[in-house]
């Protein structure tokens, strides 16, 4: 046995063509659990949101123990410079709406109140930094974890005046925020299938960002030929 990775998804549909990709080419398959080259790989589908993701992940650590994970969605591009179809390594994660409303509707967040240090494991400046990066030559976004996929051109704005990051998504702060505390080597990677605007889902792309970021899934697998300590190299910050 070469080692235990798991692959952390919301849903199946966004990791479907890996999933076909393991069923094609995985010696032995047993429910969510693959085989391949003597790697051990679980699927998890932790569900949309951070509740859904926190109790899925304690729930499969409180019974296995991988080397690694790595988490893979799409997202929606807050920066509006990041194309559709794109993917990105996220190196870091925040939790956007939480703390406290001022009388202008600003969120002050918990570092700034006062209820958490910034630089409190582990938290960094406030941040949920990841110590690793893809071996892939994937380009870096920073992400930010919200309690709703924002859609409505006031609410954006607000958003916008205080911290956020570039790629919105529902789950990533649980991940990071597991990963670190319980010492996972881990990994986010994310493509973008909407950007954060108006909503409008006819201008939105599911299926080229699910298509792109399985694409960059399964050739970091096969570069790192399915051996866990070739997926990730330790980031300089």
């Amino acid at each position: 046995m070469n080692g235990k990775i798991a692959f952390v998804a919301a849903t199946e549909k966004e990791i479907e063509p890996l999933l076909n990709y393991f069923r094609k080419h995985a010696q032995q398959h047993s429910f969510q659990t693959y085989q391949m080259h003597g790697l051990q790989i679980d699927i998890l589908f932790s569900g949309i949101g951070i509740l859904h993701t926190s109790f899925t992940l304690m729930d499969y650590l409180s019974h296995r123990h991988p080397d690694a994970w790595i988490q893979a969605g799409i997202g929606g591009a807050f920066d509006p410079t990041l194309a559709i179809g794109d993917v990105f390594q996220i190196k870091n994660e925040i939790l956007a709406g939480f703390g406290a409303e001022d009388p202008h509707g600003h969120i002050m967040d918990p570092f700034s109140l006062g209820w958490n240090d910034p630089d409190g494991f582990p938290y960094s400046n406030g941040l949920l930094e990841c110590p690793y990066q893809s071996a892939l030559p994937l380009p870096f976004a920073t992400g930010m974890t919200t309690f709703f996929a924002h859609g409505q051109p006031e609410s954006i704005e607000q958003l916008r005046n205080q911290p956020h990051g570039q790629l919105e998504n529902m789950e990533g702060a649980a991940f990071f925020y597991i990963s670190l505390i319980k010492k996972i080597p881990f990994l986010s990677i994310r493509s973008v299938s909407n950007k954060v605007e108006t909503r409008d889902t006819s201008k939105w792309d599911f299926n080229g960002s699910i298509t792109s970021l399985n694409a960059s899934i399964i050739k970091l697998l096969e570069k790192s030929k399915f051996h866990p300590e070739n997926l990730f190299i330790t980031r300089n910050r």
